[in-house]
Parts: C-alpha cells; structure tokens; sequence
C-alpha cells in the first residue's frame, strides 16, 4: 500500500499500486469516481501511518502523454475564471477566484479563491453548476497557495520553486530566518512573491543547525 495526495482536494488516501512509488511521483487515481492527478507522499509507507486511511483506486503513473494532458486541462481550465468572479461579484461576496483546475475526466471544476474569514457560496456554486455543467468544487486558499498556481520569478532570477518542484508547502518558521541572520539580512528580507517567509530557508536548516552545534562544542 502506498499514500497519496489528490492534488485538487488535499485528500490523502492509500492505494494498493502493485509497484513501487517514488516519493513526489505523479500518479492518476479514482476517487470517489473522479479521476484525479496526485501524488505519492512516501517510497515505502509505514503501515501504522497508512491503516486508517480510506483507499481510492490506483489508475497509473502519469505518462508524458498524461502531463501534456493536465497542462492542456489546466489551461482549459483557466478560461472558466473570468465568468466565475464575475458570477461571484452578482452574488456579492468578498473573494478573489485565482485559478481553477478541471479534473482528468473533466467531470469536476474546481475554483481556488482568496476572502478573508469564511464564505457563504452555496449560491455561487448553485449558479456555476447550471452554468458549467459539472460538479463545482470552491477551494479557499492562502497567499502562499496562490503564488504557486500564479507562478513569478524569485530574487534570484528563478522560476519560482514553489512553481517547478516544490510538491509540500511546508510551513516556514520564523526560526529558520533567524538561524540565516547571521548574513546581514534582515527578516523583512526574507520575504517572497508570496509575501511570506521565503521556501528556500529551509533548504539549509538542517546543515545549519548541526554546523552551529559543532560551534558551540
């Protein structure tokens, strides 16, 4: 058994892939008859973490044939945002549509969204269901969760990371920053696209943390 990560909803589930996955490796999977992309979270899972999770079933690991099919869905996708915000505007409700995904069968659209607080959208997705012809999913999302989907370049003329390779965002801590303060840099510095702590912080904390145990001896 393996645990995976439906991609639209955050949902994990096991499957039963009858091969090894790699950990970050993109698969296709059926869930709740839906067919999704996801993604393996771990090589070899321990059974205690994977027991009580609901299984989905396992389709396959996604082929170039597959990744040129997500990008084309994804674009497809994205066009459905304009008349979304302008049907969220009607129904006068304080949120920013960002992106929207369409599921690999097209049965699902999902809408991901900024508002501050909670949102009463049933109506919304009522008016988008007779409009779209497709179950309607409304994912609330955070400024770091929005950058992804958007993508941009970072302060060291890269794509950013969270866009090309970064599957988790994990949280980043103030620690972290304050453990690469010793450079000069002030935290405010230290902030991304997104407005939050930069990803790239963590990538040497673990070093750090040990280099500045072995100064300490």
């Amino acid at each position: 058994m393996n645990q995976i990560r439906v991609l639209s909803t955050g949902q994990i589930y096991k499957v039963d892939a009858n091969e090894d996955l790699a950990k970050g490796q993109d698969v296709l999977v059926e869930a709740e008859q839906i067919l999704e992309p996801a993604i393996s979270l771990c090589t070899t899972c321990p059974k205690k973490d994977i027991e009580s999770l609901p299984e989905t079933k396992f389709i396959r690991i996604m082929t170039l044939e597959d990744q040129t099919r997500r990008r084309e869905l994804k674009e497809k996708a994205r066009q459905f945002v304009p008349e979304a915000q302008e049907k969220s505007m009607r129904h006068r409700l304080n949120m920013k549509i960002s992106d929207a995904e369409l599921s690999f069968d097209e049965k699902k659209l999902t809408f991901y969204f900024l508002a501050e607080g909670r949102i009463d959208f049933r109506a919304l997705v009522a008016d988008l269901v007779g409009s779209f012809r497709k179950i309607i999913r409304l994912q609330q999302i955070g400024p770091r969760e929005e950058t992804r989907l958007v993508g941009g370049y970072g302060r060291c003329g890269q794509e950013l990371c969270c866009k090309r390779f970064i599957k988790d965002l994990d949280g980043i801590s103030a620690q972290m920053a304050v453990m690469q303060e010793s450079g000069g840099q002030k935290i405010s510095k230290m902030t991304g696209c997104c407005g939050k702590l930069m990803c790239c912080l963590s990538y040497e904390n673990a070093e750090l943390k040990e280099a500045k145990k072995e100064i300490k001896k």
